[in-house]
């Protein structure tokens, strides 16, 4: 089973702000999601139902809509500021 990875618009700004190099590795780990998409970590209090991807310094805040078999990204940025 393989989920379709479905991008916000802050998200794709993100992505498209960075270099080359943080770029292609964001992308690369957010392709994982495609077959395993719990394997982020689940975020608790406020965040309840959303997941956590790290992706060396950066984070993406993710949800599962497994009746849709869809991963929305909702945001990605360094781990200081994304929460």
């Amino acid at each position: 089973m393989s989920f379709d990875i479905v991008l916000t618009a802050e998200s794709e700004k993100f992505i498209k702000k960075c270099d080359k190099q943080i770029r292609n590795r964001i992308i690369k780990s957010l392709r994982k999601l495609e077959k395993e998409p719990e394997s982020g970590k689940p975020l608790t209090s406020i965040l309840t139902g959303l997941w956590s991807l790290r992706i060396g310094g950066y984070r993406a805040i993710y949800q599962i809509k497994n009746s849709e078999l869809i991963v929305v990204v909702i945001k990605i940025g360094h781990r200081k500021n994304v929460y």
